[in-house]
């Protein structure tokens, strides 16, 4: 093997490692689902393909069925029986009795790489290399002279070159820019190596390429005989899939006719079948109940009834939260009159001293009497002591005895004693009763004086009182557990309605879904289906034999088909295909072949053309256009320099061709050079972004004031700070960008163009933008039209042609792009594959070209780039070679301004007048009232961003709250207390009460409030399905005020409410963390990436939100006393990166 052979074996394994495996492993046998399908027309279905990557080249084995596919036996199943690529859908054919609905495809799916295995597979089985040695070495034949002629003098210069080149031995070059008449090279090349009896392989990277050729051929040669030319694989279009001559299935059925009556012999069967009443009645009953699920609407019905639901719940709420607010107001009620009771002892201090000191002196008068009272005791006992000694005296003087008259000296010497102690006692009587009286008196003088200085409290006042405080406190008790029972019985029924919110909560659809239906009467006819298959069983089950025997000719059919599709391949003399399908399709690869053709041989990998090229045994020609866009790059590129050059190089670059000047100079290079697809202004754009002045336009200068041919629409203006509809976004982690402006202008262009009956392709360098687009066009139904209107990128329409192309570069000036830093001359692949982007799209246009871009960006623009020249045509002398439409100049005009236009203008304005229908613009009048009328119409969600709330929002609070009662779920983002405006308004008297109430106002009627830190978005999203965006502010905005008019619009579309909601990180801040510290909710806050972090690539400002990340922090400030002993502020500084893989930028912060 040769060395440069063995390097690109070599490279295509270092491919295959980056697509996840170097291949060895089996195949899968099992199907697995690609996709739903839609009924098209009978025996035809739809399979959507855009914004994925399926291939039917990809796929084995196709079958449309039900349930859960060809494996269960309960399922329906269709083998499919051909097959046709559309724009952005896949047209699959089977038999006509298929139903209309409930299919869907399975197939059986070759691994992710098989492609690239099956290019490393033909590279290593290469038997003799032949001109495909030659072209790697360079060394390419010379082409004819350059006044050459052919075709008996039809076909001169540059075409004759090319021509020649395909009828002659040898290895040639043709570089065709669009519309130079490749085609018509092609085709007249074809047709007479054909009658030369010449086997001839005509190739490309893309279908529509190949088909291209084939449709001229045709179109030239109605005798063409079938069989002579055969187009293998799937064609892109309907001419030549439907035409019986080059058609591989439709010669293959002629072919195996036999086959093909025994299928539809039973097709007949089941047709008869399905004409008995009882089935037509099945099948239009199930053809009405197409779409419609019985389970989803009972379900709907529930989470309707569950709104009313939640209704009650919500009026609950608020009777429970009237309920708190009367026991809370009867509590502090209570509450005061207690403090009122404490407060008047506490008042009565000095009077209570006064009579405490009263109590004292009573308590000392009571004792002094006390006293007495004793004293006058112990001389009474003592008297009565005396009295009872002198009575047993005198009884004892009676008696003689020596024993009495002891006893009689005992009681003298007792009287004695206690004649001594009366005597003492009279005397302390005497003196207790001289001393108590006097001081008595003095202590009565001092109660009366007190009692007189405490007037009017006195004991009975103050024994009152404690009372009075000891009933108050048991109210207050008392009332303080009934406000405790209100406040639970408020989060009771606060939990009961967010229960119920989150439980089956009705969605947007429900409603409509419900009402439809029952209009419709589909739950009764679901009722009726039931008892139409239950009658129908015997009919249905004869339907499923003829079913199972129908399918099974097919796969006879199938086989025989199989077997002879080698024969036809081999008998044709010129076979059309891909440059996969030539790998894939073992006879085609078998060849032999005289001559090879490859057109778009620049768009395609090296590897691939050296496989084709070396099935040539005499003549090989490259046709392509290196000034458009080249291969598209594997996941996984080798680094290895003598590697990485096999699949980064074009064929034009391996022998030496990198400019249009070394093209003409290149003795093996034929160049077509004169265009007759679009005019001398798009002629004059592209030679000055790609082609250098040598492409020349067969077509006359049009009158640029009534027609121009170029068309720049400058999106200045449109809308506000980066946040507006006519700024660049990226979404966080992915790549390329997307802007509202660009989608809203092109679809009312497109729109215009289209109902004018022009075809119409939007273009744009960015899939992330032509999805966005594309949904736009989706929601509003506007796809699969004839004629077409379509959008992708340009590598996606690399090779088609429109009657008109809008050009949306995503240019907002602040963030430049692809296509801004597209520079031709430039060595950097970015900047040379940015202006290859631009001339894709501008030249698949033969009409018109529309461009949509800021004019700040082509002010900016550096010299030689794309955008100055567009800038440069723009401001040509003495006419402008590209005319300017101000858009935001434009939207919304109304139609009493619109005679002032001029014939340009009046033209673009109609396209946005009549045709931004879902979109009618808005002025500061008009917006509220659709708004308004909106929320009241909410039945899921409604995302308001409004920076700021000012007198606006006493209007829309109310049809928030309503929104809100009805089980609507308000998330609200609003900028922070520090706005300079709102603290103004804080600072001013006549404005600071008002200020204080509004945000607090706001959180009564939202389930969020955000706030924002220097936030300028303006958006309202109703359910998810309905988005305003502009530069109003819905919370704020004055009725009747002065200043520049501001407008919102309204886009309608799940898909495009998405990307919006997507776009704000909605989901991530429908939860702020709280400070663990002050128990504050977290506002939002931006920051820039710090420079050592910064991405190495546009944007280079690091005002725009490219260069930005977003972080929770706590607003609360604590007062401190600086060093100098002045008073100042310190933040907290807590923080939480809103999204995980930004943390790092934190560094050391506390968490939130």
């Amino acid at each position: 093997m040769a060395q440069w052979l063995e390097q690109l074996v070599q490279a295509v394994d270092e491919v295959l490692v980056g697509e996840g495996r170097s291949g060895g492993r089996a195949e899968s046998s099992r199907h697995t689902k690609v996709g739903e399908v839609h009924y098209l027309e009978d025996g035809w279905y739809g399979l959507p393909t855009y914004g994925s990557r399926i291939d039917p080249d990809d796929l084995q084995d196709m079958r449309l069925a039900t349930g859960a596919g060809p494996d269960d036996r309960r399922a329906r199943s269709f083998t499919v029986l051909g097959w046709r690529v559309e724009p952005e859908r896949v047209r699959l054919q089977v038999a006509a009795h298929a139903p209309r609905s409930g299919l869907a495809l399975w197939a059986v799916r070759r691994p992710a790489d098989f492609l690239y295995r099956s290019l490393r597979e033909a590279l290593a089985a290469l038997p003799d290399t032949g001109l495909a040695e030659r072209l790697v070495g360079g060394r390419v034949d010379a082409v004819a002279p350059a006044e050459s002629s052919a075709c008996g003098g039809v076909l001169k210069g540059g075409q004759a070159q090319a021509y020649l080149a395909c009828t002659s031995p040898g290895l040639r070059l043709v570089w065709g820019p669009p519309g130079t008449g490749k085609t018509t090279v092609l085709t007249r090349a074809l047709s007479d190596l054909a009658l030369r009896g010449k086997r001839v392989l005509l190739v490309s990277g893309t279908n529509v390429a190949v088909d291209n050729a084939l449709e001229g051929v045709l179109k030239e040669r109605s005798s063409l005989p079938p069989g002579l030319m055969v187009r293998v694989g799937s064609p892109a279009l309907r001419q030549v899939a439907e035409d019986p001559r080059v058609s591989l299935p439709l010669l293959v059925r002629a072919k195996v006719a036999e086959a093909e009556q025994a299928v539809q012999g039973i097709a007949e069967q089941l047709a008869t079948l399905a004409s008995e009443p009882a089935l037509t009645e099945l099948r239009e009953t199930e053809t009405r109940l197409a779409g419609f699920d019985p389970d989803a609407y009972e379900q709907a019905r529930s989470r309707l009834a569950h709104g009313v639901l939640v209704e009650r719940l919500a009026t609950e709420l608020e009777a429970a939260e009237a309920g708190e607010a009367d026991a809370r107001t009867r509590s502090v009620q209570a509450a005061g009159e207690h403090r009122e009771a404490l407060g008047r002892w506490e008042s009565w201090a000095p009077q209570r001293a006064l009579l405490e000191q009263v109590a004292q002196w009573l308590a000392e008068i009571e004792k002094g009497e006390e006293s007495q009272q004793q004293l006058r005791a112990a001389l009474f006992d003592a008297e009565a002591a005396l009295a009872a000694l002198d009575t047993e005296e005198r009884e004892l003087d009676g008696r003689g005895r020596l024993r009495n008259r002891r006893r009689r000296g005992e009681i003298q010497r007792e009287r004695a004693e206690q004649a001594e102690r009366r005597g003492a006692l009279q005397q302390q009587v005497a003196q207790a009763a001289e001393t108590y009286s006097a001081h008595h008196e003095v202590l009565r003088r001092r109660i009366a004086e007190a009692q007189a200085q405490a007037h009017p409290v006195d004991d009975t006042v103050l024994r009152l009182q404690l009372a009075l405080i000891d009933s108050t406190a048991a109210d207050q008790a008392k009332l303080d557990q009934d406000l405790t029972l209100a406040q639970q019985t408020v989060l009771a029924a606060g939990h009961r309605l967010r229960t119920a919110r989150q439980d089956h909560h009705p969605r947007p659809e429900d409603a409509d879904l419900v009402a439809t239906s029952d209009r419709a009467g589909l739950p009764t006819l679901a009722v009726r289906l039931g008892e139409l298959r239950a009658s129908c069983a015997g009919l249905l089950s004869r339907q499923g034999e003829l079913e199972r025997e129908h399918e099974r000719l097919v796969r006879e059919l199938a086989r025989r088909r199989s077997q002879a599709e080698p024969e036809l391949i081999r008998g044709a003399s010129v076979v059309a295909t891909t440059l996969a399908r030539l790998r894939l399709n073992r006879t085609v690869a078998e060849g032999p072949y005289d001559v090879v053709l490859i057109d778009e041989a620049g768009a395609a990998l090296l590897p691939e053309l050296i496989v084709a090229v070396a099935k040539a045994k005499e003549t090989v020609v490259l046709f392509g256009d290196f000034c458009q866009l080249g291969p598209v790059m594997p996941k996984r590129v080798p680094k290895q320099p003598e590697l990485e050059r096999w699949i980064r190089t074009d064929c034009f670059e391996l022998v030496g061709i990198r400019t249009p000047a070394e093209a003409l100079a290149h003795p093996g290079c034929a160049a077509l050079l004169t265009t007759h697809r679009f005019g001398p202004d798009t002629t004059d754009l592209v030679n000055r972004i790609a082609y250098g002045g040598m492409l020349k336009s067969a077509r006359p200068v049009r009158d640029r004031t009534l027609d121009p041919e170029i068309i720049l629409v400058t999106t200045d203006g449109l809308g506000e700070g980066d946040d507006g509809i006519a700024s660049a976004r990226r979404v966080p982690g992915e790549g390329g960008r997307w802007w509202v402006a660009g989608s809203l202008l092109a679809t009312a262009l497109a729109e215009r163009h289209h109902d004018e009956g022009e075809s119409v392709g939007i273009v744009t360098p960015y899939r992330l933008q032509a999805q966005v687009t594309h949904d736009w066009l989706h929601d509003q139904g506007r796809l699969f039209r004839t004629p077409a209107v379509e959008v992708g990128t340009a590598h996606s329409f690399q090779g088609r042609e429109f009657d008109v192309v809008i050009l949306d570069l995503v240019e907002d000036g602040v963030l430049p792009g692809w296509t801004a830093a597209g520079d031709f001359k430039e060595a950097w692949s970015y900047a040379k594959t940015g202006a290859r982007l631009f001339n894709v799209g501008a030249t698949r246009a033969r009409q018109r070209v529309y461009v949509l871009a800021a004019w700040d960006a082509l002010a900016r623009a550096g010299n030689g780039t794309v955008l100055a020249q567009l800038r440069d045509m723009a401001r040509a002398e003495p006419e402008a070679l590209v005319r300017g439409v101000r858009s935001h100049q434009l939207l919304g005009l109304p139609a009493t301004d619109s005679p002032g236009l001029n014939p340009l203008q009046q033209e673009i304005w109609q396209a946005f007048e009549g045709h931004v229908r879902y979109t009618a613009i808005h002025d500061e009048d008009t917006y509220y009232p659709d708004a308004l009328d909106a929320i009241d119409q909410a039945r899921h969600s409604i995302w308001l961003w409004s920076p700021w709330y000012t007198k606006r929002m006493w209007e829309v609070l109310p049809r928030l709250h309503d929104a809100r009662r009805r089980g609507v779920r308000v998330h609200l983002f609003v900028t922070n207390e520090s706005d300079s405006l709102l603290q103004g308004q804080l600072a001013k008297e006549a404005t600071a009460a008002d200020a204080a109430r509004r945000l607090p106002e706001l959180r009564a009627v939202a389930d969020t409030v955000v706030e924002i830190k220097d936030m300028h978005q303006k958006i309202l999203v109703i359910d998810e399905q309905l988005c305003f965006l502009g530069s109003l502010n819905t919370l704020s905005h004055a009725p009747g005020g002065q200043g520049r008019r501001e407008i919102m619009v309204p886009f309608r579309g799940s898909r495009f409410a998405r990307h919006i909601l997507e776009h704000e990180n909605a989901e991530l801040l429908l939860h702020p963390p709280v400070c663990p510290d002050h128990g504050a909710q977290a506002e939002l806050r931006k920051y820039t990436i710090p420079s050592k972090r910064r991405p190495a690539r546009p944007p280079y400002t690091t005002s725009h939100p490219a260069q930005r990340y977003f972080v929770w922090a706590c607003p609360t400030h604590t007062a401190v006393t600086k060093s100098d002993g002045t008073a100042g502020t310190v933040g907290c500084d807590r923080r939480k990166a809103l999204r995980p893989d930004e943390a790092g930028y934190l560094r050391n912060k506390p968490p939130l």
